[in-house]
């Protein structure tokens, strides 16, 4: 499947924003054929499977990064196969989110 049919579904059917979406299409169409394969394979049963490296995979990622969308998760995966360390570290660093003029919680 092209890239642009998987940015279709994406958006089409699955409601992923238009905008934001269309921007992965560079990083979609580069990804390797095994992780793109099991991308595909989500977008038709909505089990988010992949193939392992360094000991991750999608499911885990997913844990990890509740918060992170399945797309999100391939992308990770594919960042781990070409650079563990640095993806690695980046995912196991907390998110600080930032709430301007925000009070502390009692």
């Amino acid at each position: 499947m092209k890239a642009e049919e998987i940015i279709r579904i994406l958006i089409e059917e699955k409601g992923y924003d238009k905008v934001q979406t269309k921007r992965l299409e560079p990083k979609i169409d580069a990804l390797p054929q095994e992780i793109r394969e099991a991308l595909e394979n989500w977008m038709t049963t909505g089990v988010p499977e992949s193939p392992a490296y360094g000991g991750y995979n999608v499911e885990r990622i997913l844990k990890m990064k509740p918060d992170m969308t399945v797309v999100g998760a391939y992308l990770a995966l594919d960042w781990i196969r070409k650079d563990p360390q640095t993806a690695v570290r980046a995912l196991a660093t907390p998110v600080i989110r930032f709430v301007p003029g925000g009070k502390k919680k009692e």
